[in-house]
C-alpha cells in the first residue's frame, strides 16, 4: 500500500480488513488530486464508490475506505480490500455495530465522572436546490467516562468516549455542548484556552483520538472477530503533564517570551474548575 505521511499498519486479517494508524492533518481521503499527498493513501481516489486504486507494475489494486476520520483527528481508521467486505463491515457501521473508543482530552471535567450524554444535533439539509442550515435535528448518544484529571496544570481531562450513534463531527459537538470543549479544536473549542496551551507547550493539534475499533462479524457463514488499537499519542502527554514553571518537553513558541523574567505566563494562576 502507498501510505500517506506518517500512516502505519496496525493490523489486517485474512479477509481484508486492515487498520491503519492515522495521525492528526492526515486526510482520510483527498477531495482534489492536488490533496493526494496529504491523504490516508497517496493514490487515486473516486469519491462515488468511495475507493483507493493504485498500480504496482501492471496489476491494479484496489482499498475500499470503510470509514473516516476528522483530518484534525488520529488513530484507527479501516480499509477494505475487497468489495464483499466491504460492504459486510459499512452495513455494521451503519447499524452501529461496531464497537468504538475514542480517547478526547477536554477543558475542564464533568462533574459527574461517567454517564452518556444525549443530544439534539443541528444537521443542514436541502429542499429542492435551497440550503436550510440547521434545517433537521438528529439524535445522538455517547457514553463517557474520565480517566485522569492532572492536578496543578491546565484544568484538563482525559475523557475514554464511546459513540453509540455516528453523526458527523458527533464527540467534538457533544463535548462542546457539555462544556467540555476539546483542547485544540478550531471549530468547536476554546478559542483562548487553545492558544494559551500552545503557547506554553507547543502542541496546536485537536486532542481527540480513535484508541479502539472492534467487532464481531459474520461472513461466508462463519463468525468472526477483529480488533484494532493504537496508542495514545505523545502530545496529549505533554498537555497533562504541563505544569507552570516547568519545562513541558517542548520548545515554546515565540510569544512565551512575553513572560517576565523568563517565567511561565501561567505561574501562580489559579484555573477554575
Amino acid at each position: 500500500m502507498p501510505l500517506g505521511l506518517g500512516v502505519r499498519l496496525i493490523t489486517s486479517n485474512k479477509h481484508g480488513i486492515v487498520a491503519l494508524d492515522k495521525p492528526a492533518g492526515v486526510m482520510s481521503h483527498p477531495n482534489t488530486d492536488e490533496e493526494t499527498k496529504r491523504a490516508l493513501l497517496q493514490a487515486h481516489y473516486d469519491y462515488d464508490e468511495e475507493v483507493f486504486t493504485w498500480k504496482v507494475g501492471d496489476v491494479e489494486h484496489r482499498a475500499w475506505l470503510i470509514n473516516r476520520l476528522d483530518s484534525p483527528t488520529s488513530g484507527v481508521i479501516l480499509l477494505a480490500l475487497n468489495d464483499e467486505i466491504n460492504t459486510t463491515i459499512k452495513q455494521m457501521f451503519s447499524t452501529h455495530k461496531v464497537s468504538k473508543i475514542y480517547y478526547a482530552l477536554v477543558k475542564h471535567a464533568p462533574a459527574i465522572p461517567a454517564g452518556s450524554w444525549s443530544d439534539q444535533l443541528k444537521k443542514n439539509v436541502y429542499r429542492g436546490k435551497k440550503l436550510i442550515k440547521g434545517g433537521q435535528l438528529i439524535p445522538a448518544k455517547t457514553r463517557y467516562q474520565v480517566i485522569k484529571t492532572p492536578t496543578g496544570g491546565f484544568p484538563v481531562a482525559l475523557l475514554r468516549l464511546m459513540p453509540l450513534t455516528g453523526r458527523t463531527h458527533q464527540l467534538r459537538v457533544q463535548c462542546q455542548n457539555h462544556r467540555h470543549p476539546v483542547v485544540g479544536d478550531r471549530t468547536y473549542g476554546s478559542f483562548s484556552f487553545n492558544k494559551e496551551v500552545a503557547m506554553e507547550t507547543g502542541e496546536r493539534r485537536m486532542m481527540l483520538h480513535s484508541g479502539e475499533t472492534s467487532m464481531r462479524y459474520a461472513f461466508k457463514g462463519q463468525m468472526h472477530e477483529f480488533k484494532a488499537v493504537s496508542e495514545l499519542p505523545e502530545a496529549f502527554a505533554t498537555v497533562m503533564r504541563f505544569r507552570p514553571g516547568l519545562h513541558a518537553g517542548k520548545a515554546p513558541v515565540p510569544m512565551a517570551s512575553k513572560a517576565p523574567s523568563g517565567r511561565s505566563a501561567l505561574e501562580g494562576r489559579r484555573f477554575r474548575r
